[in-house]
């Protein structure tokens, strides 16, 4: 049903302001009328576009008495004279043209309205917003977010690089649909989903005296320059733990707050240190070397979200994400055996 809200302004301005809404009846200061339908106001459009009755019916698929039926009614609603008659059938009155300027707004209005929903159904349309840390935005993810976009070009995906403890506030204030993290996190109010785990890797400089080993023990960092991440961070406390039980010393004297940074402190022969392993585009970097490190120090990406809040666009690539992790996880799997 639509309601139309009937201002009157003066005598001969009949029509004054209306304002067409979903709703349910027709209504002027203070009084009710009668009901009318979106019926009415198709048949009501349909006859003054066409220029005929006819025409109407033929266009609506009903009968001319039905349109004659549902223009009686639709005028007895509105409380004034639509038509008159003329040789050449149905002449709108000067009231009909003003009302049907704004239903034909209406119409087109509605037009755009179902247009948007075929393209939000088809995924022809739509935004994801993403937060994720450092060696996940600009490593990792970039990759998966490129297949993503030759599925679905027409979602635009927004990257929103954010630290660890931020992320999981992000995504569960809505303002990004969804994130990527180190697990473990602590937040109730997201489903998390583990997506991969690869060990940490040992990254220094190109030609050091440590590339001709196959792999790095922490024994083999005893003394060393090493750059560190910041106090506080949780790879930096799981690191520095490891070391003070094996009671090895390093070289603190060197910091940096992303994987990123801290690479391109070891390729500058600042020292060496441990990275994430989910940052490929590092490893194409020739002044730098990686090795795997021993004892093994996990670690875990993560994909977070309230998924019961999702878009359509952000639900497809929550599936895609968890559907390439999958692929990933065999590859490695295979890559392993």
């Amino acid at each position: 049903m639509l309601e139309v809200i009937y201002q009157p302004q003066t005598q001969d301005r009949r029509i004054g302001t209306i304002f067409v809404q979903l709703g349910g009846t027709l209504r002027t200061e203070g009084s009710f009328v009668k009901r009318f339908n979106v019926r009415q106001i198709e048949a009501f459009r349909a006859i003054i576009t066409l220029g005929s009755m006819t025409k109407a019916a033929e266009s609506l698929g009903i009968s001319q008495p039905a349109v004659s039926r549902l223009m009686v009614d639709f005028q007895e609603a509105v409380g004034f004279k639509l038509f008159r008659r003329s040789r050449g059938g149905a002449e709108p009155t000067e009231d009909a043209r003003r009302l049907f300027e704004l239903v034909d707004k209406f119409f087109v209005g509605l037009d755009e309205m179902n247009e948007e929903v075929r393209s939000i159904k088809a995924l022809a349309s739509g935004t994801v917003t993403i937060a994720a840390m450092g060696p996940y935005d600009n490593g990792l993810l970039p990759e998966i977010v490129a297949r993503f976009r030759e599925d679905y070009p027409d979602i635009s995906i927004r990257l929103e690089s954010q630290p660890q403890g931020r992320i999981s506030e992000w995504v569960a204030t809505r303002r990004a649909d969804i994130g990527f993290v180190s697990l473990p996190i602590s937040n109730g109010q997201v489903t998390v989903h583990e997506l991969l785990t690869m060990p940490a890797l040992c990254v220094m400089p190109a030609g050091h005296r440590l590339a001709e080993k196959t792999e790095i023990k922490a024994e083999d960092l005893a003394d060393a320059s090493f750059v560190s991440f910041p106090r506080g961070a949780p790879f930096r406390f799981e690191t520095d733990s490891l070391f003070e039980k094996r009671g090895i010393d390093r070289r603190l004297r060197t910091e940096a707050t992303t994987h990123e940074a801290v690479c391109n402190l070891v390729a500058s022969g600042l020292g060496i240190s441990i990275v994430s392993p989910f940052s490929p585009h590092l490893r194409r970097n020739p002044r730098l070397e990686f090795r795997p490190f021993l004892p093994a120090m996990p670690i875990t990406l993560g994909m977070i979200a309230d998924e019961e809040t999702l878009s359509i666009a952000a639900q497809t690539f929550h599936a895609f994400v968890l559907k390439r992790a999958a692929l990933l996880k065999d590859s490695l799997k295979t890559t392993a055996g």
